[in-house]
């Protein structure tokens, strides 16, 4: 209805304007200087609206010629940033499918036209680096700079990941310190940072690291609990390694108590640090200075490892060893490796009776192949032999569980061909 509506409201338009036309022609004069121009209304109207259409027609023209021609060679800065938008996109496109020479040539292309000639360069330098052209890796890194000059992070976290990828580690980290001296917090590049020290195996600098990475939360706890302990244990064995060929005692000990000194409170009271420190000093024969370390710390953070280690310590007061055992089991006497240490103490003073009640105790509480060859042991020197012979037995049953029983008919092995 409505088109119909402005259908007739068109044609009576029509109509009106020709009645309007058909009556009164109109009369039109221009002069300028020596020269007229004389004309109807509606013939001028004409001429108007003809030199309308045919700007319009040679405008259309020259709009699909230049659009035809931009693919080949982009005349306008627009027709440039929309050329190099599609080669920026076609770029990442390749390399995100691994195309790394396509993807490197697109990206370049890009950059030297584009709106994000930082972006488009450094990805063009990651594609050349994994197409191993690592010259032109390098040049598209200086050209990223040039174009942004103040981009120096950016470039120097892209240049410490391929440094990383390739394998050039000290170039890795002299790269990455300068942005750490830069960027002392920033949180990606610490941890490009602990990535460095772990691949230099600089066990020594990732520790010092360790507390600002937990205070800015650039691990979590379980990251760095298990960077912390593979830190320190890695410390204590390239000291003990390196103390190895020293005769003095005092001297042996001492890169190993430097170690242990520069720790925290709460890292002394870590059992698994203390047992890293304490059976490196047993390692390297040092069983007199680990003893009191052992008796000072187990009260506050024992552990199995610990008492374990402690009853096997063989120190010049073994009587004060027992003496310290024996004051734990007061606090903990089901315990079966403290009744264990405890037993092997009173086996090493002498004490028969008593090595044998702990032994046993502690097979009530647990049953674990050292504490049956211990009292095997034990009761063989007594002259015991058949009870000796029965733990002995039962502590190779345990440790080895893929060991079946004898036949009962007593036929020996010899008679099965085997």
């Amino acid at each position: 209805m409505k088109t119909f509506a402005l259908f007739l409201l068109l044609l009576f338009g029509c109509l009106l304007l020709a009645n309007i036309m058909v009556n009164d022609t109109g009369y039109v004069l221009i002069a300028y200087e020596n020269m007229t121009f004389e004309s109807t209304l509606w013939g001028l109207c004409l001429i108007i609206a003809l030199l309308a259409g045919a700007f319009w027609v040679v405008s259309g023209l020259l709009r699909v010629l230049f659009g035809a021609t931009s693919f080949i060679y982009p005349f306008t800065a627009d027709a440039r940033q929309r050329h190099a938008r599609k080669l920026s996109i076609r770029g990442f496109a390749e390399f995100t499918h691994g195309h790394w020479k396509k993807a490197e040539k697109l990206l370049v292309q890009a950059a030297e036209a584009g709106e994000t000639p930082l972006l488009t360069y450094l990805a063009a330098a990651r594609a050349a680096h994994e197409a191993g052209n690592h010259d032109a890796c390098s040049d598209y890194l200086r050209r990223a700079d040039h174009k942004a000059p103040g981009a120096d992070l950016a470039i120097g976290i892209t240049q410490t990941q391929i440094q990383l990828s390739a394998g050039q580690l000290e170039q890795a980290l002299a790269t990455i310190k300068r942005l750490h001296k830069k960027e002392p917090r920033h949180a990606f590049v610490l941890k490009l940072l602990k990535q460095v020290y772990c691949r230099l195996n600089d066990w020594q600098s990732l520790a010092e690291l360790l507390p600002k990475l937990k205070r800015l939360k650039v691990v979590d706890d379980e990251e760095y609990r298990r960077l912390e302990l593979q830190s320190f244990e890695a410390l204590f064995e390239q000291a003990a390694n390196n103390s190895r060929g020293i005769t003095s005692d005092d001297e042996r000990a001492k890169p190993l108590q430097r170690i242990w000194n520069d720790l925290s409170a709460s890292q002394r009271r870590d059992p698994v640090i203390l047992y890293r420190y304490t059976s490196s000093l047993v390692q390297l024969g040092l069983e007199e200075k680990a003893a009191p370390v052992l008796r000072e710390n187990l009260p506050k953070c024992y552990s199995e490892e610990l008492i374990l280690l402690y009853g096997k310590i063989r120190s010049n007061d073994l009587k004060r060893q027992l003496l310290f055992t024996e004051s734990l089991l007061k606090e903990r006497p089901n315990d079966p490796d403290l009744l264990l240490s405890a037993g092997r103490l009173a086996l090493r003073n002498e004490l028969w009776g008593k090595a044998r009640e702990y032994f046993e105790a502690s097979l009530r509480f647990r049953k674990r192949a050292d504490t049956y060859n211990e009292l095997g042991r034990l009761l063989a020197h007594l002259g015991e032999h058949e009870t000796s012979n029965r733990y002995f037995q039962e502590g190779l049953l345990l440790a080895a569980d893929t060991v079946i029983d004898l036949p009962s008919s007593g036929k020996s092995l010899q008679s099965f061909n085997i």
